[in-house]
């Protein structure tokens, strides 16, 4: 009898934990609207179609929401550190949604169009508007590292 209760007991106990973590899992997120003002500060790149970044790699991409510039740092596809700047510009479409485009300041050469999606105060989803299969997320940081900064080149 003892262990039947011991048995009724541990089973209440997991039963009342499962239940506890599926109403976390429950509860809806917040997404926030995407605009200068919740795009505005410092982002970096932590996840690209559903793989995180490999260590070393890095995009930083700082955003100037009164002058709708940014300036961008990456190694993606070279082993030093390049600095880039440009202006940029949300627009939201009846379909898409938020749609981010941009171009660099040295080209001019315009950016792809992003849909940005999935808006909290900490990440956000941009989705190639052209291929929804390139998939990346960024995430809220208070600056680019000096590192980053000192080792940089302008493009």
């Amino acid at each position: 009898m003892r262990k039947l209760i011991r048995t009724a007991a541990l089973c209440l106990m997991l039963a009342a934990g499962f239940t506890s973590c599926r109403e976390d899992a429950d509860e809806p997120v917040a997404y926030e609207a995407v605009n200068y003002s919740t795009l505005s500060g410092t982002w970096t790149l932590t996840e690209h179609n559903g793989q995180p970044i490999e260590e070393g790699r890095y995009v930083y991409i700082t955003f100037d929401r009164k002058e709708h510039t940014f300036v961008m740092y990456d190694n993606m596809s070279s082993m030093y550190s390049h600095k880039s700047t440009g202006t940029y510009l949300i627009t939201e479409d009846d379909t898409d949604g938020y749609i981010l485009t941009g171009e660099y300041d040295f080209s001019h050469a315009p950016w792809r169009e992003y849909v940005v999606s999935e808006m909290t105060s900490d990440t956000m989803k941009w989705t190639v508007r052209d291929d929804a299969s390139d998939v990346s997320v960024y995430t809220r940081c208070a600056a680019v590292p000096d590192e980053v900064l000192q080792g940089s080149r302008s493009r």
